[in-house]
């Protein structure tokens, strides 16, 4: 079966350090607290994730802390035994962390409701919870 895939490339910054962000994403409390869904996470490399309400499932590729998480990374709108790569990277710089995120091989199909979901559902909640965490 051929598909065509896109990649999603996007930079976000956040007013918090790179170990905030790291534990807030791989965290399967804290993950869920700011998405406000569901998450299994086992933090380790090779280690399953499961992550809004089921919708996201997967396995950590490799696991640099407070650096770089690589995931194969599945949705449930993709097609079966279909994985995608995400490559989140982690920039300290004065303010903050510079989140650089590349999502590659994503259908096609998805790729526009996909690159919109990021960061409603991710970049968006995350600053908002690690911002307000900053502030009490």
């Amino acid at each position: 079966m051929k598909l065509r895939t896109h990649n999603i490339f996007q930079v976000v910054e956040v007013n918090a350090s790179p170990s905030s962000i790291y534990s807030t994403l791989m965290n399967s409390g804290k993950h869920a607290k700011f998405t406000e869904m569901k998450a299994e996470i086992d933090a380790t490399e090779g280690g399953a994730f499961t992550t809004c309400n089921g919708r996201n499932h997967g396995y950590n590729l490799v696991l640099q802390k407070n650096k770089r998480i690589v995931q194969a990374w599945t949705h449930r709108a993709f097609p079966e035994g279909h994985y995608s790569i995400v490559d989140i990277m982690l920039e300290e710089f004065e303010g903050g962390t510079r989140l650089h995120f590349n999502h590659i091989g994503v259908p096609e199909s998805c790729d526009g409701w996909l690159t919109e979901g990021w960061h409603k559902v991710y970049w968006e909640p995350l600053k908002n919870f690690l911002e307000k965490k900053l502030v009490s």
